[in-house]
């Protein structure tokens, strides 16, 4: 009896274990010459989650937002694909599916003020980013890169598995000087069109990061076909993004200040799909002086891929 017991207590554990996590992975990234670039150390942009790391997980219900629930989980380890476990919210009292479970990473930058209203949340898009480094190579600023998925066709949140879809892109800097040393203090990226910080509104429910994803890239303003399928998802997901408080500019924080020489020195900025479409304009800031550069060419940022932009010699652009 004892021992029957403990195997009954043991299997509960396991199952209650299950209900308290699940495994995420991350699609592979690609620049815009179809090269892939996988994301784990050793590589560039370094992207992979990171232990303690939060996710934003809801279970939708469509019909209204009494009946969703939201539920906090981090990283169990740092690795392209781990577990999350729970850490809080009312979801864990709610494991069966409604109607759809949807993820959103970073979990820090989520909203849920709202979620009782028609499934809004409010999703914070910073206008600040800081530069670092993993072993000793360039990487993506920390939090930056937002990424979400969505489940229909799972039974509950038990053993689900979530491939995460990057919602943003990365504009990959490439800074050199004639040979001398020179200190990168920040980078300022200034859209000429798109606010590109800010809080985004949107309702949960209607979310299709499939949808999404296609409407960026193949973003045509003069198709009015296109624009009609995109008018439709904006005005069913009630897209909005308040920019007023962060606006056109990112800035990419260098901290004490980066080194740059003779050898190009790899920087990124993570920005929304569209970004960079009508060109911007990018002040180095050293310790010498700033350096700009300013286009209106088409360099658009897409969804889960990285723009590589020409090697910049900051030398003669220096005052």
């Amino acid at each position: 009896m004892v021992a029957i017991v403990a195997l009954a207590f043991t299997s509960c554990k396991k199952n209650e274990n299950k209900a308290h996590s699940f495994f995420a992975t991350v699609e592979e990234m690609e620049v815009e010459n179809g090269e892939r670039v996988y994301l784990t150390p050793g590589n560039n942009p370094q992207f992979y989650f990171e232990q303690g790391d939060q996710v934003m997980l809801y279970n939708i219900d469509y019909a209204g937002g009494p009946n969703s629930y939201y539920g906090v989980y981090t990283a169990r380890t740092s690795a392209p694909q781990t577990y999350y476990d729970y850490q809080s919210g009312p979801i864990i009292e709610h494991l069966e599916r409604a109607d759809a479970l949807f993820a959103f990473y970073p979990g820090q930058r989520v909203n849920n003020a709202y979620l009782s209203q028609s499934n809004y949340g409010i999703f914070d898009v910073p206008n600040h980013q800081t530069y670092r480094e993993i072993n000793g190579i360039s990487a993506l600023p920390e939090r930056s890169f937002a990424m979400a998925d969505k489940k229909v066709d799972v039974a509950s949140l038990q053993n689900v598995l979530f491939t995460f879809q990057p919602i943003m892109g990365v504009l990959h800097l490439q800074l050199k000087t004639n040979g001398e040393e020179r200190t990168v203090t920040s980078i300022v990226y200034e859209d000429n069109t798109f606010n590109v910080a800010g809080d985004v509104h949107l309702k949960i429910h209607e979310v299709d990061p499939v949808e999404m994803t296609w409407l960026f890239d193949n973003y045509d303003s003069s198709n009015p076909t296109y624009l009609a399928r995109l008018n439709d998802y904006i005005n069913t997901t009630g897209y909005f993004v308040d920019g007023a408080a962060y606006g056109k500019t990112m800035t990419l924080d260098c901290g004490e200040g980066v080194v740059i020489n003779g050898t190009a020195k790899d920087f990124y900025i993570s920005l929304r799909p569209l970004a960079f479409m009508n060109g911007a304009t990018i002040t180095i800031n050293t310790t010498d002086g700033p350096a700009v550069i300013s286009t209106t060419r088409d360099n658009r940022i897409r969804p889960n891929k990285r723009r590589d932009m020409p090697v910049v010699n900051v030398t003669p652009l220096l005052p």
